[in-house]
């Protein structure tokens, strides 16, 4: 129940809310109550002090419960923000990921389908190692586009020319002659390398290979290559 007349040190220890009902009057505190009658019963008038000062605690009381109410709420949102947050980059990470694998995969399947169409295309026109290594060559001329392999120019542009047509290319080729089956001197398997129209590589002498190798350094190369003969 509040007072109607106070000290400086009573009215120092009130709260902050309970003080606003009091005035100062000289060295003490006196309750702030126009027309408040001296020497009369008061009782009353301090029972309906003490009911709003109540009021007004319940009031304060609700506002900070409520203020703690919504700042727990708006922590529970950063929260809830911040999990989404990190479950949606996670999502983009695995996403890429699979979008990375999936397109290596399919890189595979391609190159495949390349090399399955260049190695037929070089054992149809030559044999053993010569196949082998002339189909690293006819890869360079193949892509595959929309699921179907073409041929295209040494630039690598797209030609309308068929894996046919690149075959025939490649077997009138000189270029190929040494490893085009049918080109190979006395039927032994051997290649007639340009230049050499009469002498098969392995028949060569150490002057005779060195001038081979000079005069045709292409096909001095592919000749060690094709196991032909060895590099002295």
């Amino acid at each position: 129940m509040l007072k109607y007349q106070i000290s400086s040190e009573e009215f120092a220890q009130l709260e902050e809310s309970q003080q606003g009902f009091y005035t100062q009057n000289g060295d003490v505190y006196q309750l702030a109550v126009e027309g408040l009658p001296q020497g009369e019963d008061v009782t009353g008038l301090k029972s309906q002090l003490d009911t709003l000062l109540t009021e007004k605690k319940a009031e304060q009381a609700k506002r900070r419960q409520a203020e703690a109410e919504a700042q727990k709420r708006e922590q529970e949102r950063l929260a809830a923000e911040g999990n989404y947050k990190q479950l949606f980059e996670s999502s983009q990470s695995a996403t890429a990921e699979w979008q990375q694998k999936y397109q290596e995969l399919q890189q595979q399947v391609e190159q495949s389908s390349i090399n399955q169409t260049a190695i037929k295309l070089a054992t149809d026109i030559a044999d053993g190692a010569n196949a082998e290594i002339l189909s690293e060559f006819v890869t360079r001329r193949l892509k595959l586009i929309d699921g179907q392999v073409r041929v295209t120019d040494a630039s690598g542009n797209l030609t309308v020319s068929t894996v046919d047509q690149l075959k025939q290319e490649f077997t009138n080729d000189p270029r190929w002659s040494a490893l085009i089956r049918g080109s190979q001197a006395n039927g032994g398997g051997a290649a007639n390398f340009r230049g050499s129209p009469t002498k098969e590589p392995k028949q060569m002498t150490a002057e005779e290979r060195a001038e081979f190798a000079q005069r045709d350094p292409q096909g001095y190369q592919r000749a060690l290559a094709s196991g032909q003969f060895s590099k002295y």
